[in-house]
């Protein structure tokens, strides 16, 4: 049990100490209505950045958003909130939620 933790607490270590970027770092939609698009980014990628490359990951996310938001009837994307999504033990996903908008 004691290994298990250490090997898990040891991947964000080795992620820091290989220089995470944000090419590592790819925006996904899990959800879009017409109403609203969710954007999923990689929480234990996105902790690991700079912050100059954590805003620029959050571009990413808007741009996504954004061209998803444009294939429905409401074509313009705008930030509403977000909220972290635990994906397991030791990792989750950051998902923003944007409101598509005339």
């Amino acid at each position: 049990m004691l290994r298990t933790r250490l090997a898990a607490l040891a991947v964000p270590v080795l992620l820091a100490s290989c220089g995470v970027s944000v090419d590592n770092l790819q925006p996904v939609v899990s959800q879009f209505n017409g109403d609203s698009v969710s954007i999923q980014l990689n929480g234990n990628v996105f902790e690991f950045l700079a912050a100059e490359d954590k805003q620029v990951a959050l571009n990413k996310a808007d741009a996504e958003a954004a061209r998803i938001c444009a294939k429905g009837p409401k074509k313009k994307a705008e930030f509403a909130s977000f909220r972290n999504v635990p994906t397991g033990q030791y990792s989750y996903v950051i998902e923003r939620l944007y409101l598509c908008l005339h």
